[in-house]
């Protein structure tokens, strides 16, 4: 993981940033992302932030979700999807079972 690069979204960071290959995304986040979508490479992941991906999705920069189902109750928790009412409508383009989970990859529909 340390040879890969790694952009963090920060309102508070500035660079540099200790971890190798890291730095800190410039400007607005949607501008920054879609930047980041055009140039070669590969794949962007979101590990570790629930309002990063809200907000992604708000601003229909998510390509696929990849959803891990576990057989656990839980109370309450981090939301993933934005509280706004809008409708985005998926589909199913994958899926997997893994120990008792189920991973489901889903697109915009």
């Amino acid at each position: 993981m340390n040879t890969k690069p790694k952009h963090v979204a920060s309102r508070t960071l500035t660079g540099p940033l200790e971890w190798q290959n890291s730095s800190v995304l410039p400007g607005a986040l949607p501008e920054a992302i879609a930047a980041l979508k055009e140039e070669e490479g590969g794949d962007l992941l979101v590990i570790g932030s629930t309002v990063l991906v809200q907000s992604l999705i708000q601003h229909g920069l998510v390509d696929e979700l990849r959803l891990m189902i576990a057989p656990v109750l839980v109370g309450g928790g981090k939301r993933i999807f934005p509280d706004d009412g809008a409708l985005r409508p998926l589909r199913l383009v994958d899926h997997e079972v893994s120990a008792g989970s189920i991973i489901a990859t889903y697109a915009p529909a």
